[in-house]
């Protein structure tokens, strides 16, 4: 139908304009509504881990936070046989550079990965360097408050049009409070 093919290519349109990428988001939180399980690895089951794998395929990046990285320690990659190459660019924002140089993220090859910051930190970022990231600084983090617009401008520039999050609850209230995410996959 005519609406369905709007949906479907609602990213591509805004490809082509100069407004922010598309961007979508998931968060995943158990039964007691905790986005973070201490006693368990897993706060969803498997089929839900299968469709986060699905859907991250579907997106040219994936945006989380070092806090993400550092707590969960995930690969945010795609594991569905066939879709591994889908596997998206990924984007951390990292206003202290805090990031565990140890993350499983760093094991993969041939893939994209920027981590947003606003300090200087040589040693760690020379590291980083030698595992193929890049390193953004950014003057947006200056305050409490994050310009995430101006922050989804700059990936847009980068080439990503198609944004997936996955993030901790404060980031995804501020991206919900600034009316920046499409689609919302809440995973319980």
């Amino acid at each position: 139908s005519k609406n369905y093919a709007k949906t479907f290519y609602k990213s591509y349109f805004l490809k082509s304009s100069k407004s922010l990428p598309f961007i979508d988001a998931k968060l995943a939180i158990s039964r007691d509504y905790y986005t973070i399980n201490k006693k368990k690895k897993w706060i969803t089951n498997s089929k839900s881990r299968n469709l986060g794998n699905f859907l991250r395929s579907q997106y040219d990046s994936l945006l989380t936070t070092s806090k993400t990285v550092n707590d969960d320690n995930p690969l945010l990659d795609c594991r569905i046989e066939g879709l591994e190459k889908k596997t998206p660019s990924l984007i951390i924002l990292d206003r202290y550079l805090k990031i565990k140089t140890n993350a499983k993220i760093f094991n993969k090859v041939n893939r994209k990965i920027y981590i947003l910051t606003r300090v200087n930190n040589k040693l760690k970022e020379n590291f980083l360097k030698t595992k193929g990231v890049k390193i953004i600084k950014l003057n947006y983090f200056e305050h409490k408050d994050i310009n995430l617009s101006k922050i989804f401008i700059i990936l847009k520039k980068l080439g990503y049009n198609r944004i997936f999050v996955e993030c901790g609850s404060t980031l995804l209230s501020l991206l919900v409070r600034e009316k920046l995410v499409k689609n919302l996959y809440l995973f319980k």
